[in-house]
């Protein structure tokens, strides 16, 4: 694990370091510790792909830097070949992604700076099965980032898939890269990427909720023992850049409170005036982040969260798509979602006090709701999300739990049901994840049942008045985000009126 002190970076462009090197700078009154750099192995500079790699490393070794070298090309490109032929995104198997090859990995490396290597949007290629490559062919060309198995089991898929990912995160790191790294449009897989070595990495701002995205990828790096990292993005929808310097600098003060290990800008454009070579508002606000929080002490991380109210489900990867989106689960045509997959967002909506949207936390579905203002904060008390192997180690902490989804181990099963009876836990589930002892004494839709020191709320209603009601003591303060850490650490966060800005409290 890294150090608990804050990271902060911005991601630039190889072009910006490599073909402009007259003018690129590290270009903020405190220098970042990190740049978040996007690479493209295609020939520039009349050089070869590791040639390439390695001035990279030693321009940012210059430049007293490191870096995280990150790839987006093949998310929008066809076909990609070398001057050699080497193919950098389709597989022999009918599968496009990217193809890195172990000499180009360790030129990266080659300076000793490289923290890791990421693949930019992972999560989106894969669950949306390449669609930009989909939308810019008109539809003529449909490939998914890995195999897809002939099967309309969501539980069969997701093992294909965590095999093909370990396999393919293992051998960047097998290469040399220290860490590798996805990053995340969409509110999902975090904990089967943390699972299979790959760091989780939320995107905050652009179109989804920025703290219902740290509690999920929170939860997959405080259960897998990994770091995470944030991506403060600039985008919004089709429009670049897309969210105020103002919510920009309060989502940067959001990840250093909310123990984030790393932070970044998307992207070095939007800070710079370049007409002027100056810093714009944005950039003039990242510069103040900066001097007030680069290398400020920070006794605790996400390792040192503790949460007090927990979602448990298998991520089959809904989270609420609808229209142009892939609506197969791991972007496999054949899986569906049905009612259970849906139940985690109407969790969320409770929880939030109704703040968060029934239909999932972000403004990428294609509706009315889309319509409604952005909002970077909404009401949240102490929440993580977990996936269906968590150990009750990590749950101990929690007073309030939610059991959804397709499945949940018996080992987790086994976990909540001591947390109730030993720590006072309340557990609220449908049916089929009771315990037997309390399925035998169920009676109505909704049914409170004493076990231990705590008790089980079985209900399929999780948007029920009289659920809410009950939980109500548990749920914090409206307009507020609250996190809990060890040693009875505890973050109070005020959110103004547009949700684009937190005070401490």
């Amino acid at each position: 694990m890294e150090d608990k002190k804050l990271k902060i970076g911005f991601n630039a462009f190889d072009s910006e370091v490599l073909n402009d090197t007259s003018e690129f700078r590290l270009p903020f009154g405190c220098n970042p510790d990190f740049v978040w750099c996007h690479s493209d192995p295609s020939e520039r500079n009349g050089l070869a792909d590791c040639d390439k790699a390695r001035a990279l490393a030693e321009k940012f070794k210059e430049l007293g830097c490191d870096f995280i070298v990150n790839f987006e090309f093949q998310n929008f490109a066809p076909e990609t070949y070398s001057a050699n032929g080497y193919d950098w995104s389709n597989a022999p198997d009918g599968t496009h992604r990217l193809r890195l090859y172990e000499d180009y990995v360790k030129a990266f490396c080659s300076c000793g700076n490289l923290i890791g290597i990421a693949y930019d949007e992972f999560e989106h290629v894969i669950i949306n099965r390449n669609i930009s490559l989909w939308l810019g062919s008109k539809g003529k060309i449909n490939k998914p980032a890995f195999r897809q198995a002939d099967t309309k089991d969501a539980l069969v898929q997701g093992k294909e898939l965590e095999n093909d990912l370990k396999e393919y995160a293992g051998k960047v790191k097998e290469w040399g890269s220290p860490s590798f790294s996805g990053e995340h449009v969409f509110p999902v897989l975090y904990h089967l990427f943390a699972r299979c070595g790959i760091i989780p990495n939320f995107k905050s701002q652009k179109e989804s909720v920025s703290n219902i995205q740290f509690a999920i990828a929170a939860g997959a790096a405080l259960q897998y023992g990994t770091p995470l990292y944030n991506c403060v993005d600039m985008w919004h929808k089709l429009t670049y850049p897309g969210h105020s310097a103002e919510e920009m600098y309060n989502n940067l003060k959001f990840a250093y409170y909310a123990g984030v290990n790393r932070v970044y800008v998307e992207a070095e454009s939007a800070l710079v005036n370049k007409e002027k070579n100056a810093l714009n508002d944005a950039g003039l606000r990242y510069e103040k982040f900066c001097k007030e929080y680069k290398g400020k002490e920070r006794n605790y991380d996400v390792s040192d969260y503790r949460p007090e109210i927990g979602i448990i489900r298998y991520d089959d990867s809904y989270w609420g798509q609808n229209l142009i989106w892939a609506r197969g689960l791991f972007g496999n045509k054949k899986i569906h979602p049905d009612s259970r997959s849906k139940e985690w967002l109407k969790i969320l909506h409770t929880v939030t006090r109704g703040d968060c949207y029934i239909k999932g936390p972000t403004w990428n579905r294609i509706e009315p709701h889309s319509l409604t203002p952005h909002r970077s904060f909404i009401t949240m008390n102490s929440l993580a999300v977990f996936d269906d192997n968590v150990t009750k180690e990590t749950l101990s902490s929690l007073k309030l739990c939610f059991l959804t989804g397709l499945r949940i181990s018996e080992e987790t099963l086994d976990a909540v049901a001591s947390l109730v009876r030993e720590n006072g836990l309340v557990a609220v589930c449908p049916e089929r994840f009771a315990p037997a002892e309390i399925r035998s004494k169920i009676h109505g839709s909704y049914c409170e049942i004493k076990d231990g020191k705590g008790c089980w709320i079985v209900t399929g209603k999780f948007t029920s008045s009289k659920l809410a009601k009950r939980i109500e003591p548990f749920l914090g303060n409206r307009n507020e985000i609250r996190l809990t850490f060890a040693d009875n650490r505890e973050i109070r966060l005020k959110i103004d009126e547009k949700g684009e800005k937190i005070d401490v409290i």
